[in-house]
């Protein structure tokens, strides 16, 4: 039967498995990027300069904003897993996810520059990282009152 604990677990197996795929991800960043300057349309204020190096530095950046997040994550799935919900540190952890999926959006829109494409990531990214934000502020909410029902009793 399925449960809470074989969800927390199947999710910390699948943030290690994303971990383990932006590494192997990571190798292949150079040669994908002179192929995709090769094949794609240049439409963007720069659209005739070569793309490759742009892409390659913006990709690396949003690998490591990846890797926070996969961090943040999975901190945050080991405090779940021991009970440990409603606690400062949670919110911590969705506050860096928060700005990880921002400040990775608007290194696509530096993208946009030379693909006008990459304008749609950077929407979604920063979208995501808006969600993210509220979410860490519901959460900031509750381990204050959390807070304050402990004091009470």
């Amino acid at each position: 039967m399925w449960n809470k604990n074989k969800s927390l677990y199947l999710s910390r197996i699948l943030t290690d498995v994303c971990a383990g795929l932006a590494l192997i991800f990571a190798l292949f960043v150079p040669e994908g990027a002179k192929w995709y300057n090769y094949i794609s349309e240049p439409i963007g204020i720069l659209a005739d300069h070569n793309v490759a190096l742009p892409l390659i530095i913006v990709i690396y950046f949003c690998e490591v904003m990846a890797f926070v997040v996969l961090w943040s994550l999975h901190k945050l799935l080991g405090n779940i897993s021991k009970e440990k919900v409603f606690i400062p540190e949670n919110t911590s952890c969705l506050r860096a996810i928060s700005w990880a999926c921002m400040l990775a959006g608007f290194s696509m829109i530096v993208l946009a520059l030379w693909r006008a494409i990459f304008i749609f990531a950077a929407f979604l990214l920063v979208f995501f990282g808006l969600v993210m934000r509220v979410l860490k502020n519901v959460f900031e909410n509750a381990v204050e009152i959390k807070s304050e029902n402990d004091f009470t009793i």
